[in-house]
């Protein structure tokens, strides 16, 4: 049985269902997931493998690549 959890932006126009298990979590301190997150630290959980299904706002999403960064 495969886990599911739903997610949305803070103003709710972009929503989200994940199925799969979260595999790790991270509480990265790097200068660079501080300035994303805006605090002292930033939180990662990986799922490699999961099913992601938009359920709202899929237009408003975009996604920036960092050559050289890696997250596995």
């Amino acid at each position: 049985m495969q886990n599911s959890h739903r997610g949305s932006c803070l103003c709710g126009n972009v929503k989200f269902e994940m199925e799969g298990e979260f595999k790790k979590f991270f509480f990265c301190h790097c200068s660079r997931c501080r300035k994303i997150s805006g605090s002292a630290h930033c939180a990662n959980l990986f799922a490699p493998g999961a099913k992601l299904t938009w359920l709202s706002g899929e237009d408003k999403i975009s996604f920036y690549q960092l050559e050289g960064a890696n997250f596995a």
